[in-house]
C-alpha cells in the first residue's frame, strides 16, 4: 500500500513538473531578424509623415523601434525611442508613424519576448520632403472652469481653458469627459470652439481634460485634470 501511494504522488509530482515546464516554456527567437519594409535603405521619401513598416515576428510579443539622425553611429539626436507590446487581444502592430524633418536618418527594430530578443535590423533613408513642414506641438492647455472641486445644480456645462497659440498651422482642442477617476468611463469625447465647449450632463461627478492638436498632426500634453459635481 505504501509503494503504491509513493507512486501515485510520484507520478502527480512527476506530472506537475512536466505542466509547469510547458507553461513556462518561452520561445527562441534570438536566431531571428526583423524584415524592414519601409522605409528601405538608402530611400528618399518627398513625405516628412513617415510610415515605418516591418513584417511580423512569430512568437515575439513586442519590437523596439528606434529613429536616429543622422545614424546611430554618429547620432546627434534619437528622434523616436518606442517599445510597441501585444494588447491584451493578441494584437502586435508591426508599424509606426514618426513626423521628421528634412534630412538624413536611420531606424531600426528588434523584436523580444519574454526571454529573448533579436538584434537590431536597421536602415537608413533620406527625407526631402516639405523645407517648412510644421513638427511644433500646440502648447498645453490650462483648464479654466468648471473649476477643480466645483459642484453646480444646472446640468449645462460651460467648458473653458487657455492656451497661447503657436504661429503655424491651424490649431484644434479636444476635450474628454470621464465619470471615473481613474479616466476609463469616457462620457463625452468632443472637439471644442474658441478654447470652450458646452454640454448637458446628468447628475453625478465628473473628471475633465483637454489636449491640442493641430492640421501638420502635432499634439500637446494632457492638461491637468480637473473634477467638478452636478447635484441632483
Amino acid at each position: 500500500m505504501r509503494t503504491r501511494s509513493f507512486i501515485a504522488v510520484a507520478w502527480i509530482f512527476s506530472f506537475s513538473l512536466v505542466a509547469c515546464e510547458d507553461i513556462l516554456e518561452v520561445p527562441d527567437i534570438s536566431g531571428q531578424s526583423v524584415n524592414l519594409l519601409a522605409p528601405s535603405d538608402g530611400s528618399v521619401l518627398d513625405d516628412n509623415s513617415v510610415n515605418l513598416n516591418w513584417e511580423g515576428v512569430e512568437e515575439a510579443t513586442g519590437y523596439s523601434v528606434q529613429v536616429a539622425s543622422p545614424n546611430f553611429e554618429n547620432a546627434a539626436q534619437i528622434l523616436l525611442d518606442s517599445v510597441i507590446e501585444m494588447d491584451t487581444l493578441g494584437y502586435l502592430p508591426n508599424q509606426i508613424r514618426q513626423h521628421l524633418f528634412n534630412g538624413n536618418y536611420e531606424w531600426r527594430v528588434k523584436a523580444f519576448n519574454s526571454g529573448f530578443e533579436t538584434i537590431y535590423s536597421s536602415n537608413g533613408f533620406q527625407v526631402n520632403g516639405d523645407k517648412d513642414f510644421d513638427l511644433t506641438p500646440p502648447n498645453t492647455p490650462q483648464l479654466i472652469s468648471p473649476a477643480n472641486g466645483s459642484d453646480t445644480s444646472d446640468t449645462e456645462i460651460g467648458f473653458a481653458w487657455s492656451r497661447e497659440d503657436v504661429p503655424g498651422t491651424v490649431e484644434r482642442d479636444s476635450i474628454f469627459i470621464y465619470s471615473d477617476e481613474n479616466l476609463q468611463e469616457l462620457t463625452t469625447k468632443a472637439v471644442g470652439a474658441n478654447k470652450s465647449y458646452t454640454t448637458t450632463l446628468c447628475a453625478g461627478t465628473y473628471y475633465w481634460l483637454v489636449r491640442a492638436f493641430d492640421t501638420a498632426g502635432n499634439e500637446s500634453g494632457y492638461s491637468s485634470t480637473f473634477n467638478f459635481t452636478i447635484n441632483d
